[in-house]
Protein backbone atom coordinates (compact mmCIF):
# COMPACT_ATOMS: atom_id res chain seq x y z
CA UNK A 1 0.00 0.00 0.00
CA UNK A 2 1.53 3.29 -1.12
CA UNK A 3 1.92 6.32 1.08
CA UNK A 4 -1.05 8.14 -0.48
CA UNK A 5 -3.45 5.26 0.12
CA UNK A 6 -2.10 4.76 3.64
CA UNK A 7 -2.67 8.43 4.42
CA UNK A 8 -6.17 8.19 3.01
CA UNK A 9 -6.95 5.12 5.12
CA UNK A 10 -5.58 6.86 8.21
CA UNK A 11 -7.67 9.94 7.47
CA UNK A 12 -10.78 7.81 7.10
CA UNK A 13 -9.94 5.90 10.28
CA UNK A 14 -9.45 9.15 12.22
CA UNK A 15 -12.73 10.50 10.83
CA UNK A 16 -14.64 7.33 11.73
CA UNK A 17 -13.08 7.20 15.19
CA UNK A 18 -13.87 10.87 15.80
CA UNK A 19 -17.45 10.40 14.61
CA UNK A 20 -17.89 7.30 16.82
CA UNK A 21 -16.47 9.11 19.85
CA UNK A 22 -18.66 12.14 19.15
CA UNK A 23 -21.83 10.07 18.77
CA UNK A 24 -20.95 8.02 21.86
CA UNK A 25 -20.47 11.20 23.87
CA UNK A 26 -23.74 12.66 22.58
CA UNK A 27 -25.62 9.42 23.26
CA UNK A 28 -24.15 9.29 26.76
CA UNK A 29 -25.25 12.87 27.42
CA UNK A 30 -28.74 12.17 26.08
CA UNK A 31 -29.16 8.97 28.10
CA UNK A 32 -27.84 10.64 31.26
CA UNK A 33 -30.19 13.59 30.82
CA UNK A 34 -33.15 11.35 30.11
CA UNK A 35 -32.44 9.23 33.18
CA UNK A 36 -32.10 12.36 35.33
CA UNK A 37 -35.42 13.72 34.07
CA UNK A 38 -37.10 10.33 34.55
CA UNK A 39 -35.79 10.16 38.11
CA UNK A 40 -37.08 13.66 38.76
CA UNK A 41 -40.50 12.80 37.36
CA UNK A 42 -40.66 9.72 39.61
CA UNK A 43 -39.59 11.79 42.60
CA UNK A 44 -42.24 14.44 41.95
CA UNK A 45 -44.84 11.74 41.32
CA UNK A 46 -43.96 10.25 44.71
CA UNK A 47 -44.30 13.71 46.24
CA UNK A 48 -47.69 14.07 44.58
CA UNK A 49 -48.74 10.67 45.94
CA UNK A 50 -47.53 11.65 49.40
CA UNK A 51 -49.49 14.89 49.13
CA UNK A 52 -52.59 12.96 48.06
CA UNK A 53 -52.20 10.62 51.03
CA UNK A 54 -51.78 13.66 53.28
CA UNK A 55 -54.97 15.15 51.84
CA UNK A 56 -56.84 11.94 52.65
CA UNK A 57 -55.35 11.95 56.15
CA UNK A 58 -56.41 15.59 56.69
CA UNK A 59 -59.94 14.78 55.60
CA UNK A 60 -60.08 11.91 58.11
CA UNK A 61 -58.73 14.21 60.84
CA UNK A 62 -61.32 16.86 60.04
CA UNK A 63 -64.20 14.39 60.07
CA UNK A 64 -63.00 12.92 63.36
CA UNK A 65 -62.57 16.37 64.98
CA UNK A 66 -66.06 17.50 63.99
CA UNK A 67 -67.58 14.18 65.06
CA UNK A 68 -65.83 14.37 68.44
CA UNK A 69 -66.94 17.95 69.11
CA UNK A 70 -70.49 17.52 67.82
CA UNK A 71 -72.13 16.31 71.09
CA UNK A 72 -70.85 19.34 73.02
CA UNK A 73 -71.74 21.70 70.16
CA UNK A 74 -75.26 20.27 70.03
CA UNK A 75 -75.66 20.64 73.80
CA UNK A 76 -74.53 24.27 73.85
CA UNK A 77 -76.56 25.18 70.74
CA UNK A 78 -79.68 23.62 72.26
CA UNK A 79 -79.19 25.56 75.50
CA UNK A 80 -78.48 28.78 73.59
CA UNK A 81 -75.08 29.23 75.25
CA UNK A 82 -73.45 31.02 72.32
CA UNK A 83 -70.45 32.35 74.26
CA UNK A 84 -69.45 28.85 75.30
CA UNK A 85 -70.14 27.60 71.81
CA UNK A 86 -67.77 30.23 70.39
CA UNK A 87 -65.04 29.09 72.76
CA UNK A 88 -65.49 25.45 71.69
CA UNK A 89 -65.16 26.39 68.01
CA UNK A 90 -62.13 28.56 68.71
CA UNK A 91 -60.53 25.68 70.60
CA UNK A 92 -61.15 23.32 67.66
CA UNK A 93 -59.26 25.65 65.30
CA UNK A 94 -56.48 26.22 67.84
CA UNK A 95 -55.76 22.49 68.25
CA UNK A 96 -56.39 21.51 64.60
CA UNK A 97 -54.02 23.43 62.29
CA UNK A 98 -55.50 21.68 59.25
CA UNK A 99 -58.78 23.56 59.74
CA UNK A 100 -58.59 27.28 58.88
CA UNK A 101 -62.20 28.17 59.64
CA UNK A 102 -65.47 26.85 61.03
CA UNK A 103 -68.90 27.95 59.79
CA UNK A 104 -71.84 27.71 62.20
CA UNK A 105 -75.17 28.48 60.53
CA UNK A 106 -78.52 28.17 62.26
CA UNK A 107 -81.31 26.65 60.23
CA UNK A 108 -83.42 29.28 58.49
CA UNK A 109 -87.09 28.95 59.34
CA UNK A 110 -90.26 30.27 57.74
CA UNK A 111 -89.43 33.79 58.93
CA UNK A 112 -86.36 33.79 56.68
CA UNK A 113 -84.07 35.11 59.41
CA UNK A 114 -80.44 34.02 59.05
CA UNK A 115 -78.14 33.71 62.03
CA UNK A 116 -74.65 32.43 61.50
CA UNK A 117 -71.05 33.24 62.26
CA UNK A 118 -67.62 32.25 61.09
CA UNK A 119 -64.69 31.43 63.37
CA UNK A 120 -61.34 31.55 61.57
CA UNK A 121 -57.59 31.83 61.89
CA UNK A 122 -56.28 35.13 60.50
CA UNK A 123 -53.68 34.20 57.87
CA UNK A 124 -51.58 37.32 58.67
CA UNK A 125 -51.65 37.51 62.48
CA UNK A 126 -52.50 33.83 63.14
CA UNK A 127 -55.12 35.05 65.61
CA UNK A 128 -58.42 33.21 65.95
CA UNK A 129 -61.35 35.55 65.27
CA UNK A 130 -65.13 35.52 64.91
CA UNK A 131 -67.30 37.30 62.39
CA UNK A 132 -70.94 37.25 61.33
CA UNK A 133 -71.68 35.39 58.09
CA UNK A 134 -72.62 38.31 55.87
CA UNK A 135 -73.82 36.40 52.82
CA UNK A 136 -76.83 34.17 52.15
CA UNK A 137 -75.44 30.86 53.29
CA UNK A 138 -78.68 29.07 52.35
CA UNK A 139 -77.40 29.14 48.75
CA UNK A 140 -74.21 27.32 49.69
CA UNK A 141 -73.96 23.61 48.95
CA UNK A 142 -72.28 22.88 52.28
CA UNK A 143 -75.34 24.28 54.10
CA UNK A 144 -78.02 22.60 51.97
CA UNK A 145 -76.33 19.22 51.90
CA UNK A 146 -75.24 19.55 55.53
CA UNK A 147 -78.90 19.70 56.59
CA UNK A 148 -79.66 16.41 54.88
CA UNK A 149 -76.97 13.87 55.83
CA UNK A 150 -74.31 13.02 58.35
CA UNK A 151 -71.28 14.32 56.52
CA UNK A 152 -70.78 16.16 53.23
CA UNK A 153 -67.64 17.47 51.43
CA UNK A 154 -68.38 20.42 49.14
CA UNK A 155 -66.76 20.90 45.76
CA UNK A 156 -63.84 23.39 45.76
CA UNK A 157 -64.80 27.07 45.79
CA UNK A 158 -63.05 30.44 46.12
CA UNK A 159 -63.05 31.57 49.75
CA UNK A 160 -64.32 35.01 50.77
CA UNK A 161 -61.73 35.22 53.54
CA UNK A 162 -58.64 33.62 51.93
CA UNK A 163 -57.21 33.91 48.43
CA UNK A 164 -57.34 30.17 47.95
CA UNK A 165 -59.62 27.33 46.93
CA UNK A 166 -61.49 25.79 49.83
CA UNK A 167 -63.54 22.68 50.50
CA UNK A 168 -65.98 22.51 53.41
CA UNK A 169 -66.97 19.43 55.43
CA UNK A 170 -70.40 19.96 56.98
CA UNK A 171 -72.66 18.05 59.36
CA UNK A 172 -76.10 18.76 60.84
CA UNK A 173 -76.42 19.96 64.44
CA UNK A 174 -79.45 18.46 66.20
CA UNK A 175 -81.22 19.21 69.47
CA UNK A 176 -82.02 16.60 72.11
CA UNK A 177 -85.17 15.65 70.16
CA UNK A 178 -83.19 14.82 67.04
CA UNK A 179 -84.36 17.90 65.12
CA UNK A 180 -81.78 19.64 62.93
CA UNK A 181 -81.25 23.18 64.23
CA UNK A 182 -78.02 24.22 62.53
CA UNK A 183 -75.13 23.18 60.29
CA UNK A 184 -71.46 23.14 61.29
CA UNK A 185 -68.81 23.23 58.57
CA UNK A 186 -65.02 22.98 58.67
CA UNK A 187 -63.04 24.78 55.93
CA UNK A 188 -59.86 23.24 54.47
CA UNK A 189 -57.62 24.85 51.82
CA UNK A 190 -57.13 22.79 48.65
CA UNK A 191 -53.65 22.13 47.29
CA UNK A 192 -52.59 23.54 43.91
CA UNK A 193 -50.82 21.36 41.33
CA UNK A 194 -49.99 24.20 38.93
CA UNK A 195 -46.72 25.14 40.68
CA UNK A 196 -45.53 21.54 40.52
CA UNK A 197 -46.34 21.31 36.81
CA UNK A 198 -44.52 24.56 36.03
CA UNK A 199 -41.45 23.51 38.05
CA UNK A 200 -41.26 20.17 36.25
CA UNK A 201 -41.68 21.85 32.86
CA UNK A 202 -38.92 24.41 33.55
CA UNK A 203 -36.49 21.73 34.78
CA UNK A 204 -37.08 19.69 31.64
CA UNK A 205 -36.58 22.73 29.44
CA UNK A 206 -33.24 23.50 31.10
CA UNK A 207 -32.09 19.90 30.58
CA UNK A 208 -33.29 20.01 26.98
CA UNK A 209 -31.25 23.20 26.36
CA UNK A 210 -28.03 21.59 27.64
CA UNK A 211 -28.48 18.55 25.39
CA UNK A 212 -29.12 20.78 22.37
CA UNK A 213 -25.96 22.81 23.14
CA UNK A 214 -23.91 19.62 23.27
CA UNK A 215 -25.47 18.48 20.00
CA UNK A 216 -24.63 21.77 18.27
CA UNK A 217 -21.03 21.70 19.53
CA UNK A 218 -20.70 18.11 18.40
CA UNK A 219 -22.04 18.93 14.96
CA UNK A 220 -19.56 21.82 14.61
CA UNK A 221 -16.64 19.54 15.53
CA UNK A 222 -17.85 16.87 13.15
CA UNK A 223 -18.29 19.46 10.38
CA UNK A 224 -14.74 20.70 10.90
CA UNK A 225 -13.34 17.16 10.65
CA UNK A 226 -15.36 16.49 7.51
CA UNK A 227 -14.22 19.75 5.96
CA UNK A 228 -10.54 18.93 6.64
CA UNK A 229 -10.98 15.37 5.35
CA UNK A 230 -12.68 16.31 2.09
CA UNK A 231 -9.35 17.73 0.84
CA UNK A 232 -7.68 14.25 0.97
CA UNK A 233 -10.68 11.90 0.88
CA UNK A 234 -12.88 12.59 -2.18
CA UNK A 235 -15.14 9.58 -1.66
CA UNK A 236 -16.00 10.38 1.93
CA UNK A 237 -19.70 10.00 2.45
CA UNK A 238 -21.37 13.04 3.80
CA UNK A 239 -22.19 12.77 7.46
CA UNK A 240 -25.56 13.91 8.54
CA UNK A 241 -25.24 17.46 9.89
CA UNK A 242 -28.14 17.15 12.21
CA UNK A 243 -29.53 14.37 14.32
CA UNK A 244 -32.58 15.66 16.03
CA UNK A 245 -32.34 13.46 19.10
CA UNK A 246 -34.68 15.69 20.99
CA UNK A 247 -37.43 15.68 18.34
CA UNK A 248 -39.60 13.56 20.58
CA UNK A 249 -41.30 15.69 23.11
CA UNK A 250 -40.71 14.77 26.73
CA UNK A 251 -44.08 14.07 28.28
CA UNK A 252 -44.52 15.86 31.59
CA UNK A 253 -48.25 15.81 32.14
CA UNK A 254 -51.16 13.97 30.64
CA UNK A 255 -54.48 15.38 31.69
CA UNK A 256 -54.11 18.45 33.92
CA UNK A 257 -57.37 20.01 32.71
CA UNK A 258 -59.47 17.00 33.74
CA UNK A 259 -59.34 18.18 37.35
CA UNK A 260 -60.83 21.53 36.28
CA UNK A 261 -63.97 20.02 34.75
CA UNK A 262 -67.20 20.30 36.78
CA UNK A 263 -68.55 17.26 38.66
CA UNK A 264 -71.77 15.61 37.40
CA UNK A 265 -74.81 17.76 38.18
CA UNK A 266 -77.20 16.21 40.72
CA UNK A 267 -80.42 14.84 39.23
CA UNK A 268 -83.22 17.42 38.98
CA UNK A 269 -86.52 17.94 37.17
CA UNK A 270 -85.49 20.86 34.96
CA UNK A 271 -82.24 20.24 33.15
CA UNK A 272 -80.14 17.18 32.29
CA UNK A 273 -76.43 17.84 31.62
CA UNK A 274 -73.54 15.57 30.69
CA UNK A 275 -70.11 16.35 29.31
CA UNK A 276 -67.09 14.43 28.10
CA UNK A 277 -63.49 15.19 27.27
CA UNK A 278 -61.30 12.72 25.39
CA UNK A 279 -57.81 14.25 25.41
CA UNK A 280 -55.15 13.62 22.79
CA UNK A 281 -51.80 12.22 23.88
CA UNK A 282 -50.47 15.65 24.80
CA UNK A 283 -51.90 17.91 27.46
CA UNK A 284 -54.59 20.01 25.86
CA UNK A 285 -56.68 23.08 26.47
CA UNK A 286 -60.33 22.10 25.93
CA UNK A 287 -62.68 23.06 28.75
CA UNK A 288 -66.32 23.29 29.76
CA UNK A 289 -68.17 24.31 32.91
CA UNK A 290 -71.70 24.75 34.23
CA UNK A 291 -73.60 25.62 37.39
CA UNK A 292 -77.05 26.83 38.43
CA UNK A 293 -77.58 30.17 40.15
CA UNK A 294 -80.80 32.11 40.80
CA UNK A 295 -82.88 29.82 38.61
CA UNK A 296 -80.51 30.13 35.66
CA UNK A 297 -78.08 27.63 34.16
CA UNK A 298 -74.68 29.19 33.41
CA UNK A 299 -72.47 27.16 31.05
CA UNK A 300 -69.51 27.54 28.74
CA UNK A 301 -67.28 25.56 26.41
CA UNK A 302 -63.98 26.56 24.89
CA UNK A 303 -60.77 25.52 23.22
CA UNK A 304 -57.35 27.06 23.90
CA UNK A 305 -55.13 27.16 20.84
CA UNK A 306 -52.17 24.82 20.96
CA UNK A 307 -51.36 22.04 23.37
CA UNK A 308 -49.02 21.30 26.22
CA UNK A 309 -48.63 22.86 29.63
CA UNK A 310 -49.09 26.49 28.41
CA UNK A 311 -52.52 25.62 26.99
CA UNK A 312 -53.48 23.75 30.17
CA UNK A 313 -52.49 26.72 32.34
CA UNK A 314 -54.45 29.14 30.14
CA UNK A 315 -57.40 26.74 30.41
CA UNK A 316 -57.29 26.67 34.21
CA UNK A 317 -57.07 30.49 34.39
CA UNK A 318 -60.01 30.87 31.99
CA UNK A 319 -62.19 28.49 33.99
CA UNK A 320 -61.39 30.26 37.24
CA UNK A 321 -62.32 33.63 35.72
CA UNK A 322 -65.60 32.21 34.38
CA UNK A 323 -66.60 30.92 37.83
CA UNK A 324 -65.67 34.21 39.47
CA UNK A 325 -67.44 36.48 36.96
CA UNK A 326 -70.54 34.33 36.37
CA UNK A 327 -71.16 34.00 40.10
CA UNK A 328 -72.35 37.63 40.12
CA UNK A 329 -72.97 38.58 36.47
CA UNK A 330 -76.00 37.44 34.37
CA UNK A 331 -75.12 39.04 31.03
CA UNK A 332 -73.17 36.51 28.90
CA UNK A 333 -71.60 39.30 26.80
CA UNK A 334 -70.21 40.88 29.95
CA UNK A 335 -68.92 37.50 31.15
CA UNK A 336 -67.11 36.98 27.83
CA UNK A 337 -65.83 40.56 27.96
CA UNK A 338 -64.32 40.11 31.44
CA UNK A 339 -62.79 36.77 30.46
CA UNK A 340 -61.30 38.40 27.36
CA UNK A 341 -59.76 41.21 29.40
CA UNK A 342 -58.10 38.73 31.76
CA UNK A 343 -56.88 36.57 28.86
CA UNK A 344 -55.51 39.55 26.91
CA UNK A 345 -53.63 41.43 29.62
CA UNK A 346 -50.00 40.44 29.72
CA UNK A 347 -50.51 37.88 26.96
CA UNK A 348 -47.00 37.68 25.55
CA UNK A 349 -47.42 34.11 24.24
CA UNK A 350 -49.93 34.99 21.53
CA UNK A 351 -52.24 32.23 22.76
CA UNK A 352 -55.99 32.64 22.50
CA UNK A 353 -59.14 30.61 23.15
CA UNK A 354 -62.43 30.17 21.35
CA UNK A 355 -65.36 30.43 23.75
CA UNK A 356 -69.14 30.10 23.95
CA UNK A 357 -71.02 31.27 27.07
CA UNK A 358 -74.73 30.65 27.63
CA UNK A 359 -77.26 31.58 30.31
CA UNK A 360 -80.48 29.51 30.20
CA UNK A 361 -83.47 30.80 32.20
CA UNK A 362 -85.01 27.62 33.63
CA UNK A 363 -88.36 29.36 34.19
CA UNK A 364 -88.88 30.61 30.63
CA UNK A 365 -86.53 28.62 28.44
CA UNK A 366 -84.96 31.85 27.21
CA UNK A 367 -81.32 31.33 26.24
CA UNK A 368 -78.98 34.31 26.24
CA UNK A 369 -75.53 33.67 24.84
CA UNK A 370 -72.36 35.23 23.53
CA UNK A 371 -69.85 33.67 21.17
CA UNK A 372 -66.13 34.27 20.74
CA UNK A 373 -64.96 32.40 17.64
CA UNK A 374 -66.37 29.01 18.75
CA UNK A 375 -68.28 26.34 16.82
CA UNK A 376 -72.05 26.88 16.40
CA UNK A 377 -74.05 24.88 18.97
CA UNK A 378 -76.69 22.49 17.64
CA UNK A 379 -80.31 22.53 18.90
CA UNK A 380 -81.87 19.06 18.70
CA UNK A 381 -85.68 18.70 18.71
CA UNK A 382 -86.66 15.04 18.50
CA UNK A 383 -84.52 13.86 15.60
CA UNK A 384 -84.48 17.24 13.89
CA UNK A 385 -81.74 19.77 14.39
CA UNK A 386 -80.83 23.36 13.70
CA UNK A 387 -77.72 25.42 14.25
CA UNK A 388 -77.95 28.21 16.80
CA UNK A 389 -77.53 31.57 15.08
CA UNK A 390 -74.29 33.03 16.44
CA UNK A 391 -72.15 36.03 15.62
CA UNK A 392 -68.68 34.67 14.88
CA UNK A 393 -66.60 37.27 16.76
CA UNK A 394 -62.89 36.83 17.49
CA UNK A 395 -61.52 34.51 20.19
CA UNK A 396 -60.65 35.85 23.63
CA UNK A 397 -57.06 36.82 24.35
CA UNK A 398 -56.57 38.68 21.06
CA UNK A 399 -57.86 42.22 21.68
CA UNK A 400 -58.45 43.53 25.20
CA UNK A 401 -60.75 46.31 23.91
CA UNK A 402 -63.00 44.02 21.87
CA UNK A 403 -66.72 44.33 22.68
CA UNK A 404 -68.88 41.21 22.56
CA UNK A 405 -72.64 41.15 22.07
CA UNK A 406 -75.38 38.97 23.51
CA UNK A 407 -77.90 37.03 21.44
CA UNK A 408 -81.12 35.29 22.45
CA UNK A 409 -83.11 32.24 21.44
CA UNK A 410 -86.02 30.26 22.88
CA UNK A 411 -85.36 26.69 23.99
CA UNK A 412 -88.47 24.50 24.14
CA UNK A 413 -89.14 21.73 26.61
CA UNK A 414 -87.23 18.52 25.68
CA UNK A 415 -84.90 20.44 23.35
CA UNK A 416 -81.23 19.44 23.57
CA UNK A 417 -78.27 21.77 23.14
CA UNK A 418 -75.15 20.06 21.74
CA UNK A 419 -71.90 21.99 22.19
CA UNK A 420 -68.53 20.71 20.99
CA UNK A 421 -64.98 21.67 20.13
CA UNK A 422 -63.38 21.27 16.71
CA UNK A 423 -61.92 17.96 17.87
CA UNK A 424 -65.31 16.46 16.93
CA UNK A 425 -65.56 17.68 13.35
CA UNK A 426 -61.81 17.32 12.74
CA UNK A 427 -61.51 13.78 14.08
CA UNK A 428 -59.49 11.94 11.43
CA UNK A 429 -59.38 8.31 10.33
CA UNK A 430 -56.39 6.42 8.96
CA UNK A 431 -57.12 7.78 5.47
CA UNK A 432 -56.82 11.35 6.79
CA UNK A 433 -60.54 11.93 6.19
CA UNK A 434 -62.32 14.29 8.61
CA UNK A 435 -65.47 13.36 10.49
CA UNK A 436 -67.00 16.67 9.45
CA UNK A 437 -70.27 18.46 10.14
CA UNK A 438 -72.25 16.27 7.77
CA UNK A 439 -71.56 13.16 9.84
CA UNK A 440 -72.45 15.09 12.99
CA UNK A 441 -75.80 16.02 11.40
CA UNK A 442 -76.43 12.44 10.22
CA UNK A 443 -75.67 11.07 13.66
CA UNK A 444 -78.20 13.41 15.24
CA UNK A 445 -80.92 12.79 12.64
CA UNK A 446 -80.31 9.03 12.37
CA UNK A 447 -79.63 9.28 8.62
CA UNK A 448 -76.16 7.84 8.81
CA UNK A 449 -75.27 4.44 7.47
CA UNK A 450 -78.69 2.96 6.92
CA UNK A 451 -82.35 3.83 6.46
CA UNK A 452 -83.23 1.72 9.51
CA UNK A 453 -81.83 4.49 11.74
CA UNK A 454 -84.20 7.14 10.48
CA UNK A 455 -87.16 6.04 12.60
CA UNK A 456 -85.22 6.00 15.86
CA UNK A 457 -86.98 7.73 18.77
CA UNK A 458 -85.79 11.05 20.12
CA UNK A 459 -83.12 11.16 22.80
CA UNK A 460 -84.69 10.78 26.24
CA UNK A 461 -81.48 11.66 28.07
CA UNK A 462 -78.50 13.83 27.31
CA UNK A 463 -76.31 10.78 27.92
CA UNK A 464 -77.98 8.98 25.00
CA UNK A 465 -76.99 11.71 22.54
CA UNK A 466 -73.49 11.90 24.00
CA UNK A 467 -73.03 8.12 23.75
CA UNK A 468 -74.44 8.03 20.22
CA UNK A 469 -72.08 10.75 19.02
CA UNK A 470 -69.10 9.17 20.80
CA UNK A 471 -69.79 5.77 19.17
CA UNK A 472 -70.12 7.40 15.74
CA UNK A 473 -66.76 9.17 16.06
CA UNK A 474 -65.05 6.09 17.47
CA UNK A 475 -66.37 3.93 14.63
CA UNK A 476 -65.26 6.46 12.05
CA UNK A 477 -61.75 6.93 13.47
CA UNK A 478 -61.43 3.16 13.95
CA UNK A 479 -58.33 3.24 16.12
CA UNK A 480 -56.43 5.96 14.24
CA UNK A 481 -54.20 8.14 16.39
CA UNK A 482 -56.11 11.05 17.91
CA UNK A 483 -54.79 14.43 16.76
CA UNK A 484 -56.79 16.79 18.99
CA UNK A 485 -58.84 16.87 22.19
CA UNK A 486 -62.49 15.98 21.64
CA UNK A 487 -64.89 17.68 24.06
CA UNK A 488 -68.69 17.69 24.08
CA UNK A 489 -71.31 19.20 26.39
CA UNK A 490 -74.96 18.08 26.08
CA UNK A 491 -77.79 19.98 27.83
CA UNK A 492 -81.43 18.85 27.74
CA UNK A 493 -84.09 21.32 28.89
CA UNK A 494 -86.48 18.90 30.62
CA UNK A 495 -89.18 21.31 31.73
CA UNK A 496 -89.70 24.85 32.87
CA UNK A 497 -89.06 25.71 36.48
CA UNK A 498 -92.04 27.16 38.33
CA UNK A 499 -91.03 30.17 40.39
Amino acid sequence: MNTSNLARVRSIAVLVLAAVLLEATTAFQYISTRRAITAQIKEMAQQDLTSANRTFEIKEITEAVIAGALPEVERLATLGQNDSLHKVLQHLIAVTPEIVGIDFAYRVGDDGVRNGYFTFRDDKTNEIKDTVIGFDYTERTWYREGLQGNGFWSEPYMSRYYVALMSTFSRPVRDNHGKTIAVIGADLPMRNLSAMAVQLYNNQQRSLFMVIVLQVLGILVLGFIIYRSIVSVRKLNKVSAEKDLMNRELGIANRIQTAMLPPPMPANDFVDIVGSQVPAKQVGGDFYDYFIRDGKLFFNIGDVCGKGIPAALIMSMTQAVFRTVASKEDNPAQIVHDMNVMASRGNTTGMFATLFVGVLDLATGRLRYSNAGHEKPIIVTGRKMRYLDVVANIPIGVDEDKEFNSQESDIDTDDIILLYTDGLTEAMNAGEELFGLKRVENTVSGEGDGAENRDLPSFDKSQQLLDTMSRAVSGFVNGAEQSDDLTMLVIKFVKKQIN
